[in-house]
């Protein structure tokens, strides 16, 4: 039945109607984190939260894209400015996906087994890209290890962003194998 098929596809895509804005929730004893979290954002409008996204998500991109205009510094041994410029504008773009949701509802969600691989390269890159800017400065090859977490860090939250549009890594796949194997065929 339609109905039977609706929720096959629903269960598939892994999108828990029941969670969307708008939708009673059951009542249960929340816990300390969820307690402090929901001080952090207390009772704000859905407007209020879409804003706050919003804001964030539009503040983070400039700052990530911005960060580029610095590279002749990273390249000439001063990765300070776009590594932070960078890394800083990547969790606050990712912050704005807290005011939709809570803090604590996104970490669920982060570490939920479909994007578990993707956050944590995403989380680790993150890490990474600090300390080899700031403990392993004056290394040799210290910008080229930077660009490559910098590709990591932007791979990991599009394939994390990917895992909310339903089938769209499936999309994805498919899209870098036709491109692997015309480059393949090109080559032979």
């Amino acid at each position: 039945s339609v109905t039977t098929a609706g929720a096959s596809v629903r269960d598939s895509i892994s999108i828990d109607v029941d969670s969307l804005p708008g939708r009673p929730q059951p009542q249960r004893e929340k816990s300390r984190l969820e307690q402090v979290s929901d001080d952090w954002l207390p009772s704000l409008t859905w407007k209020q939260r879409v804003i706050g996204c919003l804001s964030c998500m539009a503040v983070g991109y400039t700052l990530s894209l911005g960060s580029f205009f610095r590279m002749t510094q990273l390249l000439a041994g001063n990765p300070g400015p776009f590594v932070l410029t960078a890394t800083f504008g990547n969790i606050i773009s990712l912050c704005g996906s807290c005011f939709l949701t809570g803090p604590t509802n996104q970490l669920h969600k982060m570490f939920h087994e479909t994007r578990r691989i993707a956050t944590g390269l995403y989380l680790g890159s993150l890490v990474l890209t600090l300390i080899v800017a700031f403990a392993a400065e004056g290394v040799p090859g210290q910008g080229i290890v930077l660009i490559v977490l910098m590709l990591v860090q932007y791979v990991a939250i599009a394939w994390y962003c990917l895992s909310y549009i339903p089938f769209a890594r499936q999309a994805a796949k498919r899209i870098f194998n036709r491109m692997y194997s015309q480059v393949a065929d090109d080559e032979m």
